[in-house]
């Protein structure tokens, strides 16, 4: 009864609002659920906490960086950022130490938000005459996962090996000549069943549906493997500051050991209500 009167509470003086979730590890550490699409909504009180870790201690985008995400660049928590001259310190994803026999798993990135990173177009501008997916991909690296991590031939086709499953060769598939219809085919494949839909559902090649945080299909594995690392790592080691994060992860961070709870999130996984291009 108490905890239902202090939630009616905050509802009613429009306290703790945060839709994608907002995790406050209370060290000025403040992880920021977005979900790249919408602008992140908080209410006054988180968007003064925020702000305030920001100006301590600077504040982190995710991925490529904080300037390719539109949520958060259209929010007022970032103007208000701004406003304060807090300082931008890039993508936390580049601080993270990642233990050699794991790195394999960063081609993860190959599926993720391939959208809003223009990974074809990216991808098409590098192409050379007789180019197959596979000879593409083995000589792109840092141009669709985290730059240096020093990877081979070898860790693709043993990352393909291991998201494929029954239905869905990525290995036979990467032997395809490079045309933009053949690589969106094959992204939209990976990226289908690692997140599934803005809805987060995936569609099975045997017409099953699930969602993708139940990380059932072999490419779900293999991003759990991957968001693992990160995770762990903004519990663990990062510092002070300010990190915005994909809201999805904010709920396994919860769980994790070390974690915090996740304030509101009750728009975690709903989908996103911007229009897409």
């Amino acid at each position: 009864m108490i905890k239902l009167l202090s939630l009616l509470r905050e509802v009613l003086e429009g306290t703790n609002k945060a839709p994608q979730g907002v995790i406050d590890f209370g060290n000025g550490k403040i992880l920021v659920g977005d979900n790249h699409h919408d602008p992140v909504e908080l209410s006054q009180d988180i968007i003064d906490k925020v702000v305030s870790a920001g100006k301590s201690n600077g504040y982190y985008g995710e991925g490529i960086g904080i300037e390719h995400n539109k949520g958060v660049m259209s929010s007022e928590v970032y103007k208000a950022l701004v406003d304060a001259k807090a300082k931008y310190k890039g993508s936390w994803d580049k601080k993270i130490e990642i233990p050699k026999e794991e790195k394999y798993a960063y081609l993860a990135t190959l599926f993720s938000n391939p959208s809003e990173n223009k990974r074809v177009p990216t991808l098409m501008k590098k192409v050379k005459k007789g180019d197959t997916i596979f000879s593409l991909l083995s000589r792109t690296f840092d141009d669709y996962t985290e730059p240096g991590l020093g990877l081979s031939a070898k860790d693709l086709e043993k990352f393909l090996k291991e998201v494929s499953q029954q239905g869905v060769d990525f290995l036979a598939l990467s032997k395809q000549p490079v045309t933009t219809k053949s690589l969106q085919d094959f992204v939209d494949k990976g990226e289908n069943l690692m997140w599934g839909n803005k809805d987060g559902i995936i569609t099975l090649p045997n017409g099953k549906e699930v969602h993708y945080s139940s990380y059932s299909t072999n490419a779900g594995k293999m991003a759990k493997k991957e968001t693992d690392i990160r995770d762990n790592w903004l519990i663990n080691k990062a510092g002070a500051g300010v990190y915005f994060i994909g809201s999805g992860h904010l709920k396994s961070i919860e769980k994790m050991k070390g974690g915090k709870p996740v304030i509101d999130g009750s728009k975690i996984d709903t989908g996103s209500t911007a229009k897409t291009e």
